[in-house]
């Protein structure tokens, strides 16, 4: 993954991303998905991350913390209690309860117990993997409020990519 901006992250990791683009997104900036022949037109403004949640399960958050793992980051899991013996759980550096009394789906959609837990446990980034919060523009919003950065398309963005009117 590389995020570009005035602080922007410098990682890829082939084996997670097709190598045609790389996924480039802060918290002062829209997403952009650029070509890698724009890689190097990168500002010298650089900030690594050194951890990174996942807020989703299963697959794709295995495939996120194995990135993570080639680039030496530590990866942060959440989990439901449904879940607490499965493997994302357990592929993870870290891994924490959410939605605690919740059913599984819920326990994965309970934005502020997870942005809770991502700033107890000092997480810089969050990757909302597929699926449950990827395409919620409101969790997007409450991972910068909270001075979270959102690896996906800013919360304007993903609003508006909900209204297909707009988009068409």
């Amino acid at each position: 993954l590389i995020l570009i901006s005035n602080a922007h992250l410098k990682w890829s990791s082939e084996s997670f991303i097709p190598h045609q683009m790389r996924f480039l997104r802060t918290t002062s900036a829209p997403l952009r998905w650029l070509h890698s022949r724009h890689a190097s037109s990168a500002t010298s403004h650089t900030r690594e991350f050194k951890k990174v949640m996942v807020a989703n399960r299963g697959e794709i958050a295995i495939r996120v913390f194995r990135a993570l793992t080639e680039l030496n980051k530590t990866s942060v899991a959440i989990y439901s209690e449904q879940d607490k013996n499965s493997m994302h759980r357990l592929k993870a550096d870290e891994a924490y309860l959410v939605g605690k009394g919740l059913p599984p789906v819920a326990a994965y959609l309970a934005i502020e117990q997870i942005i809770e837990t991502a700033i107890k446990n000092n997480v810089e980034a969050v990757h909302p993997g597929y699926g449950f919060l990827s395409e919620r523009s409101d969790f997007a919003q409450a991972c910068e409020n909270a001075g979270l950065v959102f690896i996906g398309p800013s919360p304007d963005v993903m609003a508006r990519m909900g209204d297909k009117v707009y988009c068409r």
